[in-house]
């Protein structure tokens, strides 16, 4: 049985990881997942939030995403509450250059 839990008050996104390769997702208006937060859902309507709830849940299940849990969003700037979230929405804290071939070999 999964643990997520809405617990925030105020406007409301869902946060997870892709699976495969980790990187930050945030779920959209239309129940799918996306790499920018932008196209993120927020949401007060209890009604959609128990929706998003079994999405991720579901999802989770399907080994899509994993650690899916709400963030708090700020109602008047639409961006996360906590520093994490504010954190995560800038993307990977590594440089994936190095991943690419792109830095020089000294």
């Amino acid at each position: 049985m999964s643990t997520l839990k809405h617990k925030g008050k105020g406007p409301q996104s869902l946060t997870a990881n892709e699976l495969r390769e980790g990187m930050n997702v945030w779920l959209t208006e239309d129940f799918n997942w996306s790499r920018k937060y932008s196209d993120a859902l927020q949401t007060e309507d209890e009604s959609v939030i128990e929706k998003m709830q079994v999405k991720g849940e579901a999802d989770e299940n399907e080994n899509l995403v994993v650690g899916v849990y709400f963030i708090d969003v700020e109602p008047d700037t639409g961006l996360p509450v906590r520093y994490r979230e504010k954190f995560r929405v800038k993307g990977p804290s590594y440089d994936t250059a190095d991943e690419l071939g792109l830095q020089k070999v000294k």
